[in-house]
């Protein structure tokens, strides 16, 4: 099997899941906790077809047993491990984000 077009896509979208939850960082950042969602919500898209093409690849592996790994296979798994868990920790950021405005607002309302 060639697996080139499934690692190239996989790259693709995990660069662009990766991306796209920077940006939600940085909006949540600006207290746009909302857009940041949307955008967060975004890289989800890109990571489970990024997803899928890793799942086109392990589905093949299990039913011809013939899959060649190759260095680009590890740096597509590589993206898509990191932009899972940049997403993760983006979402969790956000989150905290979101609550640390939410408590300055009631002391603000407490004064």
């Amino acid at each position: 099997m060639e697996n080139t077009q499934e690692c190239m896509e996989m790259i693709a979208n995990a660069g662009e899941a990766k991306s796209l939850a920077l940006k939600a960082l940085s909006l949540a950042g600006q207290n746009e906790f909302e857009q940041a969602r949307l955008v967060l919500q975004e890289a989800e898209e890109a990571l489970n077809k990024a997803h899928s093409a890793h799942a086109k690849l392990l589905f093949y592996e299990a039913q011809n047993q013939d899959l060649k790994v190759t260095l680009l296979m590890m740096h597509a798994g590589d993206h898509l491990n990191s932009a899972d868990t940049i997403k993760v920790l983006v979402e969790e950021i956000v989150r905290i984000y979101e609550k640390n405005q939410n408590t300055e607002k009631e002391k603000e309302q407490d004064l």
